[in-house]
């Protein structure tokens, strides 16, 4: 009904007027005014220190060794950054074209809604091929500034099956800050079951009993790691 009513009020979308396929068009051409919108207000907020705080933040995060990002914000904040040797923005830089998108598991490529999901969006943004972010092999895994929720799972999958963290040695470390004293064990909480979850999503795609103790193997192993950054 909210939808509904952001149409026919908001849009001036004639529901009876136009077909299945024109709705999904029009909802498609939104989509893409509101993403140019978002990208203008970002530029707003563009701060004189942010590569250089940025790029401090990263090498806390790897220890000053060299490293890969995969970064799911819109800016660039390790191009100057000697340690760094490849950084992919998953959503699309404030540079070009910011995309948001839904998560493409459980919906079919055939389904009209598709074409809003992450995968299609960063496919239409393919437009050369781009260097290998994923090596051969890492030493760790590092997540910071991430509320792990549904909406980027797919990524996450496809990196620990590359890297078939159940048997590897791979750590995963998960980084957090307290950003509010106040609020320190709430932080904490939300960020420990973020990745409790994050972790038995992925265990369910075994297809047999060992995804089931999958936490509790990486733990034993000591190669789940959650710590507070200084």
């Amino acid at each position: 009904m909210t939808l509904l009513f952001i149409l026919l009020n908001n849009l001036k979308y004639n529901i009876e007027k136009h077909s299945e396929r024109y709705f999904y068009d029009f909802l498609f051409d939104e989509l893409n005014k509101f993403e140019k919108n978002f990208k203008n207000y970002l530029i707003t907020l563009q701060d004189e220190k942010y590569k250089e705080k940025s790029q401090q933040l990263l090498k806390e995060l790897s220890h000053n060794e060299r490293y890969n990002l995969l970064s799911f914000n819109y800016t660039t904040p390790c191009t100057s950054d000697s340690s760094c040797n490849i950084t992919r923005n998953i959503h699309g830089r404030l540079e070009d074209h910011p995309i948001i998108g839904i998560d493409s598991k459980n919906i079919s490529p055939n389904s009209p809604v598709f074409r809003f999901t992450k995968t299609y969006r960063i496919m239409s943004l393919a437009s050369e091929r781009q260097d290998k972010l994923l090596p051969e092999t890492v030493k760790s895994i590092v997540f910071y500034g991430h509320s792990l929720a549904q909406a980027d799972y797919s990524y996450f999958q496809s990196i620990f099956d590359y890297y078939n963290i159940y048997d590897s040695d791979i750590a995963l470390v998960f980084y957090y800050s307290i950003y509010d004293k106040s609020k320190e064990q709430e932080i904490k909480r939300v960020q420990f079951n973020a990745v409790s979850k994050l972790m038995a999503e992925y265990g369910m795609t075994f297809h047999n009993e060992k995804g089931k103790n999958l936490m509790h193997k990486v733990l034993l192993e000591g190669r789940l790691i959650l710590k507070k950054l200084a």
